[in-house]
């Protein structure tokens, strides 16, 4: 998919390169709906690609507050859109559907907003409003360079996702219910290893022992641990693996790779020096703690 009309919308600016993007508010709304017109399946599927240039730059970086650090494209491409591609796949978010902007600020390259989004998590028969707030920032040719999103109200979100689990099994009880998910998503998550994770990309000797590890020797994990040593991690990268095993399988098998780890302390987390680029126009904070 081509990005917008930005022929229409965008200045003509040849150093697209180097440049920072001058946009007024109203191309920022547009390059910002744009985004999420393309983030609701089925749309999102068109840009699974890693070779889809219509989103992201080729250098992009982007963090997510529950998850880690993305970097480049491809990376990207599977992540933000593959992870929400998949109706019929066993997962905790199902595919979006639908949004609604209830929060926007847009200077020069940088538009930050709060979308209602609303889940068909077909897994447990449920269709729920989430919120995700993400700080956008765009190069001249409308791609995005560096965003920062961040899911509010998770674990109210995720108690929602756990109850509408157990109307499923037919129970009430909370360990009952953490237990029965477990196994669903161990099960999913070891029948994508045995179909796609071969050769030198195989993590575990059998599914059966896939399925012991995933139940038995890691923690199931809490709705911020899903870029640490958690079955709810491994249950993300599950989505990627068909689109990029050599990437992925390892995230899913026992070592976590490099995104399913505990590795991280909360300073670690809250004060890494991330992004390339300020969030904060003019020089404004020339001391800014995220930036490298």
């Amino acid at each position: 998919m081509h990005l917008l009309p930005l022929v229409s919308l965008l200045p003509l600016i040849t150093t697209a390169a180097t440049a920072p993007a001058n946009y007024t508010f109203n191309q920022l709304w547009s390059l910002t709906t744009h985004f999420w017109d393309n983030f609701l399946y089925p749309t999102n599927i068109a840009h699974i690609n890693p070779n889809d240039s219509s989103i992201f730059s080729d250098n992009v970086q982007g963090r997510v507050d529950v998850t880690r650090t993305f970097n480049n494209r491809d990376l990207n491409n599977e992540y933000i859109f593959g992870l929400f591609s998949q109706p019929t796949h066993p997962g905790i978010f199902g595919v979006p559907i639908a949004y609604n902007i209830t929060q926007f600020a847009a200077t020069q390259d940088t538009a930050a907003s709060t979308t209602v989004i609303t889940f068909n998590i077909s897994t447990f028969d449920l269709v729920i409003p989430g919120v995700i707030t993400a700080w956008l920032q765009f190069n001249s040719a409308g791609q995005v360079t560096q965003y920062d999103a961040v899911f509010r109200w998770l674990d109210l979100l995720f108690n929602q996702i756990l109850q509408a689990a157990g109307r499923k099994f037919h129970t009430s009880d909370a360990t009952e219910i953490q237990s029965r998910v477990a196994g669903l998503f161990a099960r999913t998550i070891c029948q994508t290893h045995e179909k796609y994770c071969v050769g030198k990309n195989r993590q575990y000797t059998s599914e059966d022992a896939c399925y012991v590890f995933l139940t038995q020797q890691i923690r199931f994990g809490q709705p911020y641990e899903m870029g640490r040593n958690t079955l709810l991690c491994r249950e993300v990268h599950d989505n990627m693996v068909r689109y990029n095993p050599d990437v992925h399988c390892a995230h899913i098998g026992p070592t976590g790779g490099d995104y399913c780890v505990d590795d991280q302390t909360y300073e670690g987390v809250v004060l890494e020096r991330y992004f390339r680029t300020s969030w904060v126009p003019d020089n404004y904070a020339p001391d800014n703690g995220w930036v490298a």
